[in-house]
């Protein structure tokens, strides 16, 4: 049986957040553990504007979303000798399909003719074993806020009620915020968590044909 997802403590705009509280609930469960593997998922590009369709945030379900970047949990079944795989499943708590989703569906009903979009709207993949984020991510929600004359520093979005989040080994390195530098960011020069993966090979990985991070 795949693991629900209710009951998730959810903050609109904290997508980062809301999958880091999903994962380290998963990997408190032993039974989790011993048939899946966990991964955070974070799609972003060059341009921080990538198109996602059958989103919440959507003014209608046939349009899409341009999200700077947005995150979300993939659960990879381990493949065990003599056994069908499990798949891969995918947990978007943004999304209007279900949740969890098997990832075809999930791909094809999120990102319409991909490869046909211009450029700027292509996703690129940073795919990060759940164990590895939970210990180094770091966000002090510094990239949410936004200062205006007549209200001066602000956040965009209401911040989730629970103190800012900090991984054992980002706060042994002292670090506060490394969401937009170490995860977020997508270029090759960048010393970031996980794997990035196009589309093409984030497809692949999703079906298995290739190996888990």
């Amino acid at each position: 049986m795949l693991p629900d997802s209710q009951d998730n403590i959810y903050t609109s705009n904290y997508c980062e957040e809301n999958i880091y509280l999903l994962i380290q609930r998963f990997l408190a469960q032993p039974e989790i553990n011993k048939h899946w593997s966990v991964y955070a998922v974070f799609i972003s590009n060059q341009t921080k504007t990538v198109a996602l369709w059958q989103q919440k945030a959507a003014i209608t379900r046939d349009k899409a979303v341009i999200w700077d970047y947005h995150v979300i949990l993939a659960l990879r079944g381990f493949l065990d000798e003599g056994t069908p795989a499990r798949g891969t499943w995918i947990y978007d708590l943004d999304t209007l399909l279900p949740v969890p989703c098997y990832w075809t569906e999930y791909i094809e009903q999120t990102f319409l003719d991909h490869a046909n979009l211009p450029d700027q709207f292509q996703s690129v993949f940073r795919v990060v074993p759940g164990r590895e984020y939970l210990n180094n991510f770091a966000s002090d929600r510094s990239h949410m806020m936004i200062s205006t004359p007549s209200h001066g520093p602000q956040y965009a979005s209401k911040p989730p009620p629970y103190p800012r989040i900090c991984g054992p080994l980002a706060a042994a390195k002292g670090m506060t915020h490394n969401l937009m530098s170490h995860f977020v960011a997508i270029d090759d020069n960048i010393e970031g968590f996980g794997t990035v993966m196009d589309f093409e090979s984030y497809l692949a990985w999703c079906s298995y044909k290739e190996p888990a991070s």
